[in-house]
C-alpha cells in the first residue's frame, strides 16, 4: 500500500485530496500545526512550516509528498519558502520518490504578491529537483477562498467589488484536480515532471460573474458596489507606513487584482483529459446541501 503525505492537512484542499486518494486505498497521512486527528487521514503529525520533517520521515515509509501547507501573515515569503525548501530537501535525502507542489496562478504574474513570489521561487526549486508542479486558480469547493466568497454573498447585504469585479477568475474543478493528482501519484510522476501544469477551466469568468452566480444559487439579496482600485491602492500604500497597524488587505493584494486583469494563463485541462464544466454546475456542486437547488 502506498503512503501519501499531505502537508497542511487541516486545509480544505488537503482534506479534499485525502478523501480522493483514500478511495484508491492509499494510506494518507498529514502534517498539522497542532496535534489532532483530521478526517480522511490515517495519521497526522504536528509539524508546521519551519519545523523539521525528519522525524516524520524516519518513522514512515512515504512514497509521495503533496506540499499543500501555506503560511499567511507576517513573514509570509520567508516562512513559506524556507519551510517548504527544508521539507523538500529532507524528503529528497530520505529518498522519497515523488514530491508534488501545489502552486498558484499568482506565481505567473508579472509583479506577484509575496504569496505569488514564494510560489514562483518554490516552483523553480521543485522543477530543478525533479518534482511536479501544479498551478491552481480558484478551486470551487466549499472551503478556502471560495467558501469565504460564498458565505459573504449569502450573509452580507452589501459587498464592494474592486473595479466592479472586472478582474478575470480562472476556476478549478476539485473533482478533476483529484483525478489528475491521483493519476500522478499512481504513475509515480511519470509524464508529469519537468513542466508546470495548469488544470483550470480554459474559459475565464469575471469576479462579478462568479459572485452573481453564487447570489443566484443562494437567492441572496446581496448588492455589489463598485470600488475603484487605484485610489484604494494609493490609500493603502500610505496607511501601511503607519507603525503597529495591520489591515486585512494590503497594497500588494490590490496590485495583484489589477495585475490579474492583464494575465491570460494557459489551460492544460484538455491535454490532461478533462472537459469543461459550467460555472453554475461547479458552484451548485460546491454549495452546502441546504443551499443546493
Amino acid at each position: 500500500m502506498k503512503t501519501v503525505l499531505i502537508t497542511g492537512a487541516n486545509g480544505f484542499l488537503a482534506r479534499r485530496l485525502a478523501a480522493r486518494l483514500g478511495e484508491n486505498s492509499w494510506r494518507v497521512i498529514g502534517t498539522v500545526r497542532a496535534a489532532g486527528a483530521v478526517p480522511g487521514f490515517a495519521a497526522t503529525y504536528p509539524c508546521a512550516l519551519g519545523d523539521s520533517l525528519a522525524e516524520v520521515l524516519a518513522g514512515e515509509r512515504v512514497d509521495t509528498i503533496i506540499h499543500a501547507a501555506n503560511h499567511s501573515g507576517p513573514g509570509e515569503y520567508r516562512i513559506n519558502t524556507g519551510g517548504t525548501r527544508r521539507w523538500f530537501e529532507e524528503a529528497r535525502a530520505r529518498g522519497v520518490p515523488l514530491q508534488i507542489f501545489l502552486s498558484s496562478l499568482s506565481a505567473g504574474a508579472e509583479q506577484p504578491s509575496d504569496y505569488g513570489r514564494a510560489k514562483r521561487d518554490l516552483e523553480h526549486d521543485f522543477l530543478a529537483g525533479g518534482g511536479v508542479v501544479i498551478r491552481l486558480g480558484l478551486v470551487v469547493g466549499y472551503g478556502g477562498l471560495f467558501r469565504r466568497m460564498f458565505d459573504s454573498v449569502r450573509r452580507l447585504p452589501i459587498l464592494p467589488l474592486l473595479d466592479n469585479g472586472r478582474s478575470p477568475v480562472y476556476v478549478v474543478n476539485p473533482d478533476f484536480l483529484g483525478e489528475i493528482v491521483g493519476t500522478c501519484v499512481e504513475k509515480g510522476g511519470e509524464g508529469f515532471r519537468g513542466r508546470i501544469w495548469q488544470p483550470h477551466e480554459p474559459t475565464p469568468h469575471t469576479l462579478r460573474e462568479v459572485m452573481e452566480a453564487i447570489r443566484d444559487l443562494t437567492k441572496s439579496r446581496c448588492r455589489f458596489v463598485p470600488l475603484p482600485s487605484l485610489p484604494i491602492l494609493v490609500a493603502l500604500s500610505v496607511v501601511e507606513r503607519l507603525p503597529f497597524l495591520r489591515l486585512p488587505v494590503n497594497a500588494t493584494n490590490v496590485r495583484g487584482v489589477r495585475q490579474a486583469a492583464r494575465e491570460t494563463p494557459r489551460s492544460d485541462l484538455r491535454e490532461l483529459g478533462g472537459r469543461e464544466v459550467s460555472l453554475a454546475s461547479l458552484i451548485a456542486a460546491a454549495a452546502p446541501p441546504a443551499t443546493s437547488p
